[in-house]
């Protein structure tokens, strides 16, 4: 797994975004099949708060782990 690091540095991001409504996105999530459960919900407040910490995985290190 790719190593947490604290960072202050802004995120540079080199691809096409979409900005959408959390409503819409939710909409999305269920239409693919997305189920929540009380094991996700808690990894995504957890992942929510590393951020909020500035405890971020380097862009490299997670495309690496991705492929």
């Amino acid at each position: 797994m790719a190593k947490l690091t604290n960072t202050i540095h802004p995120v540079t991001i080199d691809k096409p975004m979409v900005l959408i409504p959390v409503e819409e996105y939710l909409i999305l999530l269920e239409e693919a099949g997305y189920k929540p459960t009380p094991k996700l919900d808690r990894e995504i407040t957890q992942a929510r708060a590393r951020f909020r910490n500035g405890k971020t995985i380097p862009w490299k290190s997670l495309k690496r782990e991705l492929k």
